[in-house]
């Protein structure tokens, strides 16, 4: 089964020394115990999983899984597939843009070779030239001149077709770097967003709060953030299945998506879990804007997949914070947490901020 793990996941390089293969060994055994302990479905997601928390090189993967175990006592298949997708599938993106980065230099290298070719088909002509520049005197005296045009026509004609081989070829390697840059840019578009709800994913939103509290504090620009929840998101899966909820999350993405300005963004934060950041914006607006999102989102329906139903009065709780002086992403983002939590113990289905 470590084997079948491996070769799907790839959770980890075994190193080559002795003490690192031992410690490997442990974290897969580790790694099989949770799996019996937690009865989670033996499969290579569920491996991945649990190693990347035994080894926990990712704290972003250990927080996540305890989280879950608290609230929930055990991990589902639904809860495996998530974790593995926002936070375990990033190689796969990786090994994209170093595969599409190695097309892209010997692309570069081809290009290299055509220019050099070109540079030395030149001398040569230009070599050839200056031969017949030396012989042209004796050639008109001794009428061997129709000979020597000959020769000069020949190499001319040899150097427009090489040169319009070269031609071809640039334009080649140009239109297959071009095509090779869009892939990049699509891979890596697709690193920052979140499978699911094609919003941005978990290291978009960090990538992005990190400049904008960057930014608030060297220009003093308004910077708000909120944190939201899908309120009884459990007893929606439980009740009408992972399809029907992975649909509602799909539908709070949207409702959000709908209400933001341009400069906005919304993330999935994990789970249930969303993010959104709110640059040049005051924290009555923010809250005004959040609300709006939460009566929306409550009055929206989303369809039950082969049913004529939809589920209705589906809810979500909010945590806003603005940005003071001083404070680091992490400061935002724990007090945009502890807000949401007051949210939830305030009865849910409503935005709590300082002040309000």
């Amino acid at each position: 089964m470590q084997a079948a793990a491996t070769a799907e996941a790839k959770p980890v390089a075994p190193p080559s020394n002795g003490a690192g293969l031992k410690q490997v060994f442990r974290n897969a055994q580790k790694a099989f115990d949770l799996i019996q302990k937690h009865r989670t479905p033996p499969e290579p997601k569920t491996y991945a999983v649990w190693y990347a928390y035994v080894e926990a090189a990712d704290p972003r993967v250990v927080e996540r899984v305890d989280s879950v175990i608290a609230e929930n006592g055990t991990l589902t298949p639904f809860d495996i597939a998530s974790i593995f997708r926002e936070l375990l599938t990033e190689e796969t993106g990786a090994s994209a843009r170093h595969t599409i980065g190695l097309a892209i230099e010997k692309e570069i290298d081809e290009v290299m070779k055509i220019i050099q070719q070109g540079v030395q088909n030149s001398d040569d002509f230009g070599a050839s030239l200056d031969k017949a520049n030396e012989e042209l005197p004796g050639a008109a005296s001794s009428g061997n001149i129709a000979s020597l045009l000959s020769t000069l026509m020949e190499d001319n004609k040899r150097m427009a077709q090489t040169t319009r081989e070269l031609n071809q070829g640039l334009m080649d390697s140009q239109k297959q770097i071009a095509t090779l840059n869009k892939e990049l840019e699509e891979v890596q578009t697709q690193c920052m967003r979140d499978p699911l709800t094609a919003i941005a994913n978990r290291r978009a939103f960090d990538e992005r709060l990190e400049r904008e509290v960057r930014a608030a504090a060297e220009t003093g620009e308004k910077l708000c953030l909120a944190l939201a929840d899908i309120d009884h998101f459990k007893s929606v899966n439980d009740t009408y299945g992972h399809q029907v909820g992975d649909a509602v999350l799909q539908q709070f993405a949207a409702v959000v998506t709908q209400n933001i300005k341009g400069q906005d963004m919304v993330a999935r934060y994990g789970g249930e879990e969303f993010a959104v950041i709110l640059p040049e914006t005051d924290l009555f607006s923010a809250y005004n804007l959040l609300v709006k999102i939460k009566y929306n989102f409550k009055s929206s329906e989303t369809p039950i997949e082969g049913t004529l139903k939809t589920i209705k009065d589906v809810t979500a709780s909010f945590g806003l914070v603005r940005y003071e002086p001083g404070m680091t992403p992490r400061d935002m983002i724990e007090q945009a947490d502890h807000f949401l939590y007051e949210a939830k113990n305030a009865g849910r289905d409503r935005v709590k901020a300082k002040g309000f």
